[in-house]
């Protein structure tokens, strides 16, 4: 029987970071202002910043003889998947990567990284056969790291040229496009997909922290919002709607954290169990984000609510990695060598 809750050590780590989320980076910060104005406080100051590095969260999964805290991945997905809830920059995730690349290189970059010294966001390449990037929240970051397929690689910020600000899907984080300097070499690149993978894995924890704060937002508004005289929760369209978004949130849940013990302790289906994950946690945000809109009817299309939150986060999330053909690719490339 495999046990899928957090053990009791794990969920001291969870209660830590909700307490600190509750308090620094409440969904409220991302709220317009009274005459619709985006507010200023939506970014990681470097304050915070290194306030968060003082928590531990970049040297959770780092060996202790590297001066980390020896945890699993898995409790570094319980993080992602707050983060998630709580529509955090994806920048946190990518620093985890960045750490994580660092310590198994053995590059000196893995004290700045886990000091909160040095900041690390994603570079999104545009297309395949493409050298444009769109950098992720890039605001502050001295370096990025490129995903490509099961490779990983860390550039410095200042090898991206040209780069101008676009606007972004998601208004919670900035976006800006620029180009990769021809023949750069990467400071640190891992070819053998460990790295890959837990990005992937943070990323559907991350997913899944989106699908179940939708849930949460829905079935709270659902027990207050009353029609004909009586709340919508009671009406069975609206019951039957918030159970398969429950539903969704189980089947991620699940699928999520198997994946993640799957590469803890190395099994060799792995790789086929992340990309499941990934595929079923994008769905899972997605529909669960849409189907929370609806819901909420007239109100949930204001930028008011934070209905919209989740789903621009949803899409956001989904295409860092790798798109879901590539990742259904995976998938019957898996199956097609197991069988």
């Amino acid at each position: 029987m495999i046990d899928l809750l957090p053990s009791e050590e794990q969920q001291q780590i969870v209660d830590s970071v909700v307490a600190f989320l509750t308090e620094e980076l409440p969904l409220a910060r991302l709220r317009p202002g009274p005459d619709g104005e985006r507010p200023a406080d939506i970014g990681i100051s470097t304050e915070r910043w290194r306030h968060i590095a003082g928590l531990g969260w970049f040297a959770l999964g780092v060996p202790e003889i590297q001066g980390g805290a020896g945890y699993s991945v898995v409790a570094e997905m319980l993080l992602a998947r707050e983060l998630g809830r709580y529509a955090v920059s994806p920048s946190i995730a990518a620093t985890i990567a960045a750490v994580h690349l660092a310590a198994a290189t053995g590059s000196e970059l893995l004290t700045g990284f886990m000091a909160g010294d040095l900041r690390v966001a994603f570079a999104n390449r545009l297309c395949a056969d493409s050298d444009e990037y769109h950098l992720i929240d890039a605001c502050g970051a001295d370096h990025f790291l490129v995903l490509d397929g099961m490779q990983t690689r860390l550039y410095e910020a200042a090898v991206f040229n040209d780069a101008r600000s676009v606007i972004s899907l998601d208004d919670a984080v900035t976006l800006e496009r620029a180009h990769l300097a021809p023949g750069e070499r990467a400071l640190l690149q891992e070819t053998d997909g460990g790295i890959a993978q837990r990005v992937s894995l943070l990323n559907s924890a991350q997913l899944l922290g989106v699908a179940e704060a939708a849930l949460q937002l829905t079935v709270d508004y659902a027990k207050v919002r009353e029609q004909f005289g009586q709340v919508i929760g009671s009406f069975q369209a609206i019951k039957h709607a918030c159970a398969d978004m429950a539903v969704r949130v189980e089947a991620a849940y699940a699928q999520v954290f198997f994946a993640g013990l799957s590469q803890a302790s190395l099994q060799p289906d792995t790789a086929y169990q992340i990309a499941a994950a990934k595929l079923i946690s994008a769905e899972a945000a997605l529909t669960n984000a849409r189907s929370g809109i609806q819901i909420h009817g007239g109100i949930g299309f204001t930028a008011e609510c934070d209905a919209h939150v989740f789903l621009k986060r949803a899409h956001l999330l989904g295409r860092l990695g790798g798109e879901r053909r590539w990742i259904r690719e995976t998938l019957l490339a898996n199956t097609a060598e197991a069988e």
